[in-house]
């Protein structure tokens, strides 16, 4: 597996299995009119959205996951002969 795909897999697969336990335990609980099982069960029939991607700050510009663009240029994998990530 190259280096990409491995860095993916170590970070995904935790929070994949941690999002199933969420939903085991929690599964039931209401969200207003909405359970915890609809959200990770493909929200079916629902308007809602689970998401951590992107924040756009006036000051900051955007962030990612936290990490503002210059600072994911030094985080993130290469391809060979390539400057970006």
């Amino acid at each position: 597996m190259d280096s990409i795909k491995q860095t993916f897999a170590d970070k995904a697969l935790p929070l994949a299995k941690e999002v199933k336990e969420i939903s085991k335990n929690y599964g039931d609980v209401e969200l207003g009119q909405t359970t915890v099982s609809q959200l990770f069960g493909g929200m079916k029939s629902i308007k809602a959205l689970i998401t951590e991607t992107s924040l756009l700050d006036a000051e900051e510009g955007i962030r990612f996951r936290g990490f503002s663009i210059p600072e994911l240029r030094e985080k993130l994998p290469r391809a060979k002969d390539c400057s970006e990530p």
